[in-house]
């Protein structure tokens, strides 16, 4: 994948310059399902989003001469509509267009044009590059870099959905449709709807920034929601050594799963279902990230290698990330690191729980066979309970 920086060429017809920006992305796909793509009004309002939000209506009238328009409503709930001519057609390698977008925004202007060439690099993969010219400011080339970006990714996921990517998260939460006809009614029953387009504009992003990198390289402990196969949001405390989530780069993550009580609610919920929250916070210096994803589950060597005393490491692709008022955090000193998460002195112990003797026929064999043969005995669940009042389990 590239995106090359935009560049200024005279425009013949008027004379001053103009400025150019092309992206090439590899796509998972036939270069004839791609074309079909760019060119099937049903298709195209999966993916061809450029004013965000989401595509209403579509037409193609798919011949040199003919035209395409699309009518959209941005995240704010205002309309938009763009609108061309074919210029050029050659199934399944090329399309060239004029290009008008109509509506209130920075990718307003006069009409421009936009070229998608697709290279077969093999049966099911393709090379597109996306040319968009004749853009008359440099702010509006910024903008249609990344509104592009966002419309490419939309097709690659469109023209490969990925079996644990049932649903398309878009990958700027910025502009994505992060509020729902509810939280309309009580933004505007409280008259907050501006000030939530603010803040979602302002503070939600599609990645990490350094900052926010160095901040999840800090904790060690993160609360993870996923939903299970009723419906039921469930949530999790993780917990590990300081950095043990580990930042493989701005929009992914990995979260290692540790031994725990067998049941796997958080891993089964998200084998079922892969979209997760994580809400990251810092008690001592009064601090919360929240992040929104799709996760998938490792369990290959490589990946283990990198979380010793991982069961299993949670993969995960940001969708959306969000920073939250730290108002209501209460201050709390931390004192120390659990005893029994990884590299600490008591890692390697069984759980005193699965010492209970309710549990004592159901443990598997390996957590029979980790048990010290110097601890004699098994304990009731009523012995299990004073060691957990005293905060000794």
């Amino acid at each position: 994948m590239s995106d090359t920086a935009p560049d200024t060429a005279p425009d013949a017809a008027s004379g001053p310059p103009r400025i150019a920006i092309a992206l090439v992305r590899q796509l998972d796909a036939a270069a004839a399902l791609v074309f079909e793509a760019c060119t099937d009004p049903r298709r195209l309002a999966r993916w061809l989003t450029p004013g965000a939000g989401e595509v209403r209506d579509a037409s193609c009238d798919l011949r040199v001469g003919g035209r395409f328009s699309l009518e959209g409503c941005n995240p704010d709930g205002r309309a938009y509509a763009v609108s061309g001519e074919y210029l050029e057609i050659v199934p399944p390698r090329r399309l060239a267009m004029t290009w008008h977008f109509a509506g209130d925004g920075p990718l307003a202007g006069p009409p421009s044009r936009v070229e998608i060439d697709l290279r077969p690099l093999g049966v099911d993969v393709t090379e597109l590059t996306l040319s968009h010219t004749r853009l008359d400011r440099q702010d509006t080339a910024d903008r249609y870099r990344a509104a592009w970006a966002i419309c490419l990714e939309r097709l690659r996921w469109s023209t490969a959905p990925k079996p644990d990517a049932a649903v398309f998260a878009p990958p700027l939460g910025a502009i994505s449709n992060l509020y729902g006809p509810r939280h309309r009614v009580f933004q505007e029953a409280f008259e907050t709807g501006n000030l939530a387009n603010r803040l979602r504009s302002l503070s939600v992003t599609s990645e990490l920034t350094a900052t926010q990198q160095a901040f999840i390289a800090r904790q060690d402990l993160v609360f993870i929601t996923s939903v299970d196969h009723r419906g039921f949001p469930t949530c999790s405390y993780k917990g590990g050594a300081r950095g043990f989530v580990r930042v493989a780069g701005p929009r992914v993550i990995e979260l290692p799963s540790y031994d725990g009580n067998g049941m796997y609610l958080t891993a089964g919920n998200l084998a079922a279902n892969p979209k997760l929250g994580l809400l990251f916070i810092d008690f001592e210096t009064p601090h919360r990230l929240r992040l929104h994803g799709t996760a998938r589950i490792a369990r290959d060597a490589r990946d283990l290698e990198r979380h010793p005393g991982a069961e299993l490491v949670l993969k995960i692709d940001i969708a959306e990330v969000f920073v939250n008022c730290p108002r209501y955090i209460h201050r709390y000193r931390r004192e120390a690191t659990s005893g029994f998460v990884p590299g600490r002195a008591r890692a390697g112990e069984v759980p005193a729980w699965k010492r209970i003797d309710l549990f004592a026929d159901v443990l598997p064999d390996r957590d029979r066979r980790a048990i010290d043969p110097r601890d004699t005995g098994t304990m009731t669940l009523a012995d299990y309970r004073l060691l957990l009042e005293r905060g000794e389990t």
